[in-house]
């Protein structure tokens, strides 16, 4: 299936990624600092209370750990940022809906990513 640009239709199933990663020493900006490993397990709770159809997968560092927690949704999706385990039942209704559009509003991937790390 294709839509009006004649790409092809998401997979139905999509995949959650999310950075869990923390830094040895904490010298530099982790998402595991910012709180990523409460909003994993908020998440993976919720997804499975919901029934949702989305894969969910702790990754360790996406390249953005200066702005996270860092999300990703698959396939195609947007970055999600900075968003925190208070921020799981409105980011849920988002899923649910699949508004990936106001989901990427509201947790927005900077226009110019400064990675403070290169």
């Amino acid at each position: 299936m294709t839509d009006s640009t004649n790409r092809p239709s998401p997979p139905a199933v999509r995949a959650i990624h999310l950075c869990i990663n923390w830094r040895a020493g904490n010298t530099l900006p982790s998402c595991g600092e910012k709180g990523s490993k409460e909003l994993a397990d908020a998440l993976e709770v919720g997804l499975k209370a919901r029934d949702l159809p989305y894969t969910f997968r702790r990754m360790h560092c996406m390249g953005k750990c200066h702005i996270g927690p860092t999300m990703k949704i698959s396939h195609g999706g947007p970055f999600i940022m900075g968003a925190q385990d208070f921020d799981v039942p409105q980011i849920l209704d988002w899923l649910a809906a699949a508004d990936f559009d106001a989901l990427a509003a509201a947790f927005p991937l900077p226009a110019q990513d400064m990675n403070i790390e290169t």
